[in-house]
């Protein structure tokens, strides 16, 4: 039973979601899970407070019911600050219509349990979050022993299989310390994977060619020598993707690496960094100019930087971003053998792959590619279509928010929707900004294809048919 390994605190205004708090303990609890929840009306001194910072010590994560209530709850906050300060996961739950999530809280999603008609779902989907979803069912079932919960695999090249490196135990063991640090917290699953982001269009042609290559092989500009290596991340949202991830307008300025639908793929960490030649740095090694190869420096990484997500002092900046562009190198190429996951940024970027991707590619690989939000993959500052409804006679998009003022120009939008018989429908904006939804009106109420382009790039590809409504 789940309750054998895991220890849930809820934190909860009484006055408007005492109702819900129990509802969930006495659910959680019925699963097997273990769970703190405090009755008391009123605080009961010094020992009440210490029971709170016991339970909150020894939980594994927190679910944080947002409501009216905590919101202006002094005693809520402290409990989820101290939650975070000692690195416990949260999961935070929308209990009122309307409530303003508090700033700790802002970046995180959250499930939406307003409802109590839905209240079912909901649950099942809480409970997917917190054994880590469909995409880590295997983190979840980890031998006892610890070892790597993913199942060991060779790592096969285009030219048979390769050895592990000679010290390949070392770096497992080292593996396993790491992921025992308490200071991780809801970051633990990043010690299992290394990071690639790449956009969409690209990702079709890794998919298709079955690999990633380096600059140099792909004949691009060859600036250093590092240019020869394919150049993995240990961590997401990285400075680089911070530069190039959704939509802009059009600058000179734009980074090379611009994405405006980005992807992210996380390859097995544990399966790269044995591989006989891999190398790794702290940093970019374009700026460092170090890279290493051995257990004992993989060791020494500063991962707690490399891993850093949270503030930081001034002082500290130089630091930590330059920790957060730390790498693997793998020359020349690396097969998709120990890819597990492709992650898009949202349920409409998700339905764009699917459209731009070949039928038989897209069977292929369609069992690894998850579009989960709860995650926060992504930095999400800049436009990008989050959601589309599409029914018989509109469509509607729905846009992530841009967030920083110098992102936030208008774009040429061109929306394009073609029928079965081939009539097409354009609609367009030479100053759209994408704010509000977008609503587009139709005239006939059969299956169509849709497409949304910003200055050109797609923003959104999708496909209505009526008899799949039905079903």
């Amino acid at each position: 039973m789940p309750g054998n390994s895991t220890n849930i605190f809820i934190s909860y205004g009484r006055a408007d979601a005492r109702e819900l708090a129990i509802r969930l303990r006495d659910n959680l609890q019925a699963v097997g899970y273990r769970v703190w929840l405090d009755l008391n009306e009123l605080p009961g001194g010094a020992n009440w407070s210490q029971d709170i910072e016991e339970a909150i010590e020894h939980c594994h994560l927190m679910i944080a019911i947002m409501s009216p209530h905590s919101y202006n709850s002094q005693w809520c906050r402290a409990e989820q600050l101290r939650a975070i300060r000692k690195g416990k996961r949260l999961i935070p739950l929308m209990a009122v219509i309307g409530a303003e999530p508090p700033l700790h809280l802002e970046h995180l999603n959250y499930l939406d349990f307003t409802d109590a008609n839905r209240y079912d779902e909901m649950f099942r989907d809480l409970l997917s979050d917190i054994t880590a979803g469909s995409a880590f069912r295997q983190m979840t079932v980890a031998a006892a022993d610890g070892k790597s919960p993913f199942k060991k695999r060779r790592v096969q090249s285009r030219s048979g299989f390769q050895d592990e490196k000679r010290t390949a135990p070392a770096f497992r063991r080292y593996l396993k310390e790491l992921r025992q640090e308490d200071w991780l917290g809801a970051r633990f699953w990043w010690t299992y994977f290394v990071f690639y982001f790449t956009d969409i269009h690209q990702l079709v042609d890794i998919l298709s060619a079955e690999e990633l290559t380096s600059p140099f092989k792909q004949g691009l500009d060859f600036n250093t020598r590092f240019d020869k290596f394919v150049r993995l991340y240990f961590r997401p949202r990285t400075p680089d993707l911070f530069h190039a991830e959704g939509f802009r307008p059009a600058s000179p300025t734009i980074s090379a690496k611009y994405a405006p639908i980005p992807a992210y793929l996380l390859f097995d960490l544990e399966a790269v960094i044995t591989q006989p030649e891999t190398r790794f740095a702290e940093g970019d090694p374009d700026k460092i100019k170090k890279t290493y190869k051995t257990a004992s420096y993989f060791r020494d990484m500063p991962f707690e930087q490399i891993y850093h997500d949270s503030w930081f002092m001034p002082d500290e900046r130089e630091e930590i971003m330059r920790c957060r562009e730390a790498q693997i190198l793998i020359q020349d190429r690396i097969g998709l053998e120990s890819l597990q996951v492709i992650w898009m940024r949202s349920p409409a970027e998700y339905e764009t792959l699917h459209q731009v991707m070949p039928p038989d590619l897209w069977q292929k690989w369609n069992d690894k590619i998850t579009a989960r939000t709860d995650y926060h993959l992504f930095n999400n500052k800049r436009p990008y279509v989050q959601e589309a409804i599409l029914e018989a006679h509109q469509v509607r998009l729905r846009f992530n928010p841009c967030q920083n003022p110098s992102d936030c120009a208008s774009f040429h939008a061109l929306a394009v929707i073609e029928y079965s018989d081939g009539q097409r429908v354009e609609w367009q904006d030479e100053t759209f900004i994408p704010e509000e939804d977008l609503i587009l009106k139709l005239s006939r109420s059969e299956s169509y294809h849709v497409q949304l382009l910003f200055d050109g790039d797609v923003a959104y590809a999708g496909q209505y048919q009526p008899e799949l409504q039905m079903l």
